[in-house]
């Protein structure tokens, strides 16, 4: 006994489902346009690019001075995630040039460069580092905290909120007695969202400095210790005014 034929609507199934999963196969690259922006992830870096991950198997290209700082230094690495700007498209090869905005932090909330000022990238504005530390003045005050424009930039695109709980202030008090318009500050870029604004600290600044002096101390204090042999002379004297940040990494030297 023969099988039965398809009929003509199984075989119209079978030929949509075919064409289906060869459209599957066969998925087209995603035209990108000048101007537009996207978050990407950086996956190679070459002496004079730096790759990312555009999804579907794209990649885009930052020339790698844009994402050095002034001294040529390299401010990611491979899987760092990058907020860019489409600056072009090969109309060739396809190819599409970036220009960066943000370097987002790690998962563990740092960028690499916590303590380093993010200084401007070559021929363009700072390029905005989470994590980063950076100069700028104070352009308002208000209950909420404190707006300050950053150094080298103009606009609302580089203008950054330190909140009332990130100006290392006492509690309740009026930020108008701490800061003034024009003042020069420091702070440390929290993060930076995706509609652009910039979220700074004063505070983490401090404790990152307050980490840092205290971690070169215990640094000192160890390979000084082990070769004194119990002798006290020349040796440094306790570090101060640490705080709750210094007790607490005391304990963990000590252990």
């Amino acid at each position: 006994m023969s099988p039965p034929r398809p009929s003509a609507a199984s075989k119209e199934s079978f030929a949509s489902l075919f064409e289906q999963s060869e459209g599957a196969g066969k998925q087209r690259r995603r035209q990108y346009h000048t101007g537009e922006t996207v978050e990407v992830t950086v996956v190679a870096i070459a002496r004079e690019a730096v790759f990312a991950d555009l999804g579907g198997k794209q990649e885009g290209m930052f020339e790698r001075p844009a994402l050095s700082d002034g001294d040529g230094k390299l401010r990611v690495a491979v899987g760092s995630r990058v907020s860019a700007v489409v600056s072009g498209v090969d109309s060739g090869t396809g190819q599409v040039r970036l220009t960066p905005v943000v370097v987002r932090a790690n998962d563990d909330g740092d960028s690499g460069s916590s303590l380093a000022v993010s200084a401007p990238a070559a021929g363009g504005a700072p390029l905005l580092v989470e994590g980063a530390r950076v100069k700028g003045k104070v352009t308002g005050i208000e209950r909420y905290g404190v707006f300050v424009q950053i150094a080298g930039t103009s606009g609302r695109s580089g203008r950054g909120l330190v909140p009332t709980a990130e100006t290392a202030t006492p509690r309740a008090a009026d930020l108008k007695k701490h800061f003034t318009v024009g003042q020069e500050v420091e702070a440390k870029i929290l993060n930076v969202d995706e509609s652009g604004k910039i979220r700074l600290s004063i505070a983490a600044l401090r404790v990152d400095e307050e980490r840092g002096q205290f971690e070169s101390y215990a640094k000192a204090e160890r390979s000084g210790g082990s070769a004194g042999g119990g002798n006290d002379k020349g040796a440094k004297p306790a570090p101060r005014n640490f705080g709750t940040l210094g007790d607490l990494l005391a304990k963990k030297v000590k252990r």
